[in-house]
């Protein structure tokens, strides 16, 4: 299974088998997701930031911050972020009544968010960013992410026969 079709498999979501098979991605071929993600959230404004650095004719001075700092700070607060939804993850299961552990919702965590990150990309390159329009995309990732936990079974109830 390669990095398309992981990429498949997310935009497949919220289907069963689609939330199914992401127990079988390999480790290798989901951090190159989760790195193709913020690829495309950083794109259009570092581009806007080189195109705005060569106008001034600093590009010399400022390259190491475009080109360096600038993606490692997106990366950073992006995993700090899919570990914040995850822990809202860990919310919606228990009231759900879910099997699942952190790892697995930090995992479906990503996979819940191509649709926001690719609608956010569009709205960005056509410069509609707003707190209305990143309203409308979490309320997108919720509805995604909801949907995926209540694929999963519910917690048994143990029985509690008497002994004899």
């Amino acid at each position: 299974m390669g990095i398309w079709q992981t990429c498949k498999i997310g935009l497949q979501l919220p289907k069963k088998e689609a939330v199914f098979q992401l127990n079988r991605v390999k480790t290798m071929h989901f951090l190159c997701y989760i790195f193709l993600l913020h690829v495309l959230i950083a794109l259009p404004n570092g581009i806007r930031l080189i195109k705005a650095s060569f106008s001034r004719g600093e590009f010399g001075k400022e390259s190491l911050l475009i080109l360096f700092i600038y993606p490692l700070f997106i990366v950073l607060f992006g995993l700090l972020g899919i570990s914040i939804l995850a822990s809202i993850g860990l919310f919606l299961r228990r009231i759900a009544k879910r099997k699942l552990v952190y790892q697995l919702l930090w995992k479906m965590t990503v996979y819940a968010l191509t649709y926001p990150v690719l609608l956010y990309v569009i709205f960005d390159v056509l410069h509609y960013t707003s707190w209305l329009t990143n309203l409308i995309l979490f309320s997108v990732f919720l509805v995604i992410f909801t949907r995926m936990i209540l694929v999963y079974p519910k917690i048994r109830k143990k029985s509690r026969l008497p002994r004899t």
